[in-house]
This record gives C-alpha cells, structure tokens and sequence, in this order.
C-alpha cells in the first residue's frame, strides 16, 4: 500500500511541476506579446503625430501594468528613432522590445530625460503627445 501512495505522489508532483512550467512559459509569451503590441501602439502614435503636422494632439493612454509581468519601463529613444520597452518577467528575466519611431525630432520634460531621449512614467497612464511645428512634444505633467 506504502508503494502505492508514494509512487502516486511521485507522478502527482511530477505532472504538477510540468504544468506549472508550461503555464509559466505561456504566461511569459502572452506579456511578451502585450509589451510588443504597446510599443507598436506608442510607436504608431508618434509616427501618426509626424505625418499629422503642426497642432496635433492627442492623448495616449497606455496601461500601468502588463499582465504576467513584474514591472515594465518605456523610453523614447531619439538615437536609435525608436520606443525601447524593458519588461521584467518572472524569475528576474527581462524581455527588451524596440519599435522604430518615423522621427527623431522627439522631446518631453526635463524631469524625465535620459541619456538617449526620455522615459515615460508608466504609473501615470496617459501623455499627451503633440506636433509643435515638426518637433513631436511628448506631455505627461499636464492635466487632462
């Protein structure tokens, strides 16, 4: 009867470790695919802001978590033209993501710049993106 139990229990935990590294495989997969869709998305608005002209503007609303994921980061790079996501998985994995912006002519507060360009505060949610004459004017202390 002991061999029994104990070779039960012994495929129990053996079936239990497989499905929880596959779900956290497909966990990872489906965050990844979700950061990649946001950079696109913030990429996109940019580059529509671009080929807009001067006095557009519109608000970008992006989410303040990804799913499946611990924490995520967003840049604007203007020197590599593009929207740079770090994501960090579970596990301490990180996921890097660049999507390419149609300009470099990209500038946003002071408080948030970074070596290549600036970040974007993902807690707030929103930002007001802006064409000022050719120069795309990225606002996130402004209230809507």
């Amino acid at each position: 009867m002991l061999v029994i139990f104990a070779t039960a229990l012994a495929l129990f935990v053996i079936f239990y470790a497989i499905f929880a590294q596959q779900y956290s495989e497909s966990t990872n997969r489906l965050a990844e695919a979700e950061a990649v869709s946001l950079a696109d998305r913030f990429a996109e608005e940019i580059n529509i802001a671009a080929r807009a002209g001067d006095g557009y503007e519109r608000v970008v609303v992006y989410p303040r978590t990804i799913a499946g994921a611990k924490a995520y980061s967003l840049e604007v790079n203007n020197v590599s033209g593009s929207v740079d996501l770090t994501v960090v998985m579970g596990h301490d994995s990180m996921f890097y993501y660049s999507s390419p912006t149609l300009t470099r002519n990209i500038t946003g507060e002071r408080m948030y710049s970074s070596p290549n360009g600036f970040y974007i505060e993902v807690a707030r949610g929103y930002a007001f993106i802006e064409n000022r004459n050719g120069e795309i004017v990225i606002t996130q202390l402004r209230v809507g």
